[in-house]
Order: structure tokens, then C-alpha cells, then sequence
């Protein structure tokens, strides 16, 4: 008995060596969280300093906005370049399982695709609303094939005598965008446009969302955009529905057509949204008259470079 106090007394060795080891472990993990935090505030230095860029192209491209001249049609999209950067932007709606292989007219381009797939493994946390179908379900099949998990929902008013082919990715709803008991959009396809019109206000109660992030809205409605989005747009500015990108394809129609653009925009920097990307469609519209622009929330937009900046 002796012995055995003199030595735990003095020191195990067994224990000294112990307790040397969990010394180790534990000083290691205080290293490792100290350089985590210190990642993690580098990164978000870098997220605050491209926030500043980007405030500041959308800044200059405000105040050029009332004295920008038009000298003629093919420049009315001229004013509204991308001012935003999302680092994993894809071209998105493949016809094939093949996630990168979308090419041609339809597919678009979509800002941080596997943050949402993360996001869509929780059950009912993934949202996505498809404005005008046509029947061309590439992009419903490529979320539901990639962002499996996402609840996507598809409206379109002129397939009331043809029978909606995606139903096995999507719930459809025959249903146009625009105003409540409006007829925007009236010309979309050339095809019968009988459905009932609604603004996306009643859309969303309608279908229980109101307390649900719609995290992508894909449209393309042929014109009932300027009726649309901009009430959607001031939903979003004032907090009452939070959309995370809008992926849609403005067109350039009517008189009035640049009061109608300048409003667009200026309802979309009100709700803080960016503008990531711009194409004109080359397929159709003279070249010039239809262009597809991404447009993505600022705070989804920072989630999204966050993912890829400040990944460990």
C-alpha cells in the first residue's frame, strides 16, 4: 500500500502520459477553433468587400439611369448589365440526368445549385415556382433530378385543352400571372389563354405559402411580367414574402415599354435583389427584344459565394 501512494504521489508514469496526452488533444482542438474563426472572419471580409462592389456598380447604374439615352430599340436592356457575381453559377435545366448538359434555348442560369439541394434534403424547406410551361419540362425534370426534395409547382394558362406532361415532377396549376382578374400575358405562345389570372399575392395564399421562401421563381409569361413583379417585388421589400432568385425573360413591348423597365428594376433594387446575369435571346426576337435575366437576393447571394469562399 505503500508503494502504491508513493507512486501516485510521485506520478504514474501510465498516468503522467495520460494526462500529456489529453493536454495534446485538447491544446490541438483550441488551435484548430482558433484557426476556424480566424477562416471565417477572413472570409467574411471578402464577402463584405464584394457586397461594396456590387453596391457600387448598382449605385452608378441608379444615377445613369434617369439621363440615359436610347438611341434607338436594340439599346432598351442596354442600362441593366449584370452587377453581381454568384462563383457557382450554372446554366441550369438539362433534358438528360446529365447535370451540365444544358445547352440551347430554355435552360437557365441558376445561382447556387447545391446549396438548395442541401437545403431540399429537410423536409418541405425547397421551393420552386415555374411561370410558363408550354409543356417544355426541362427545367422541372433537371430541379427535381438535382435539387431532389424541392416542391415545384408550374402555371401556365394556355394548356387548358392539352394535358400537362410533368406531372411527375411538378404540381400544375393553370393559372396565369398578372393581376387579379387581369388578362396580362394574353398573347403567350399564340395559343388559347382562357386561364383565370392572378397576382402573385393570391398565388401564394392560395397555395398555403405565406410563410414559405420561394427559392427559385422561373418566368417566362410573354409580357405579364411588368404587371407581375413589381407588386411581387414590393411584397419582398416590405418582408411579407421572401423570394431567393427570379430567373425570367423580360420583353420589350408596347409604348410605354421603358417606364415600364425602369419601374421593373427599381421595384427589383427596392426588394434587394442583384442582377447575376444577362442573356438576349438569340433563338427568337429579332436578337434583341427578349433577353433572360437572373436576378438573386442579396442575402441568398452571399449564402451562395459563402458556400464556395468559405468552404474548410
Amino acid at each position: 500500500p505503500w508503494n502504491s501512494l508513493h507512486q501516485i504521489s510521485s506520478g504514474n508514469p501510465r498516468h503522467n502520459s495520460r494526462n500529456s496526452a489529453d493536454k495534446s488533444v485538447a491544446a490541438a482542438w483550441e488551435t484548430a477553433a482558433i484557426y476556424q474563426e480566424q477562416h471565417d472572419a477572413a472570409c467574411q471580409k471578402r464577402l463584405d468587400a464584394l457586397d461594396e462592389i456590387f453596391n457600387e456598380r448598382r449605385k452608378v447604374r441608379q444615377e445613369a439611369t434617369p439621363t440615359y439615352e436610347y438611341k434607338n430599340n436594340k439599346m432598351k436592356f442596354d442600362l441593366h448589365e449584370p452587377e453581381a457575381n454568384c462563383i457557382s453559377e450554372e446554366r441550369f435545366g438539362s433534358n438528360s440526368n446529365v447535370r451540365y448538359e444544358a445547352f440551347g434555348d430554355g435552360p437557365k442560369f441558376v445561382c447556387g445549385v447545391d446549396v438548395l439541394a442541401e437545403k431540399a434534403k429537410k423536409k418541405n424547406n425547397c421551393l420552386v415556382y415555374s411561370v410558363g410551361s408550354n409543356n417544355d419540362i426541362r427545367f422541372e425534370k433537371a430541379v427535381h433530378t438535382h435539387m431532389s426534395g424541392c416542391e415545384i409547382h408550374t402555371f401556365d394558362p394556355t394548356l387548358a385543352d392539352t394535358p400537362f406532361v410533368g406531372g411527375e415532377y411538378a404540381t400544375f396549376h393553370p393559372w396565369g400571372l398578372g393581376t387579379d382578374g387581369g388578362s396580362e400575358g394574353a398573347a403567350m405562345h399564340e395559343r388559347k389563354n382562357d386561364g383565370e389570372r392572378m397576382s402573385f399575392q393570391t398565388v401564394i395564399e392560395k397555395l398555403g405559402h405565406t410563410n414559405r421562401t420561394i427559392d427559385i421563381l422561373k418566368i417566362d409569361c410573354q409580357g405579364c411580367e411588368y404587371a407581375s413583379m413589381p407588386p411581387l417585388f414590393d411584397l419582398i421589400a416590405s418582408g411579407d414574402v421572401q423570394v431567393n432568385q427570379v430567373l425570367i425573360e423580360l420583353h420589350f413591348r408596347g409604348s410605354d415599354f421603358t417606364s415600364q423597365l425602369k419601374k421593373f428594376f427599381s421595384a427589383a433594387d427596392e426588394a434587394k435583389m442583384r442582377i447575376v446575369h444577362k442573356e438576349r435571346n438569340q433563338w427568337g426576337c429579332d436578337g434583341y427584344r427578349c433577353v433572360e435575366y437572373a436576378l438573386v437576393s442579396e442575402s441568398f447571394l452571399r449564402q451562395a459565394n459563402e458556400a464556395v469562399l468559405c468552404s474548410s
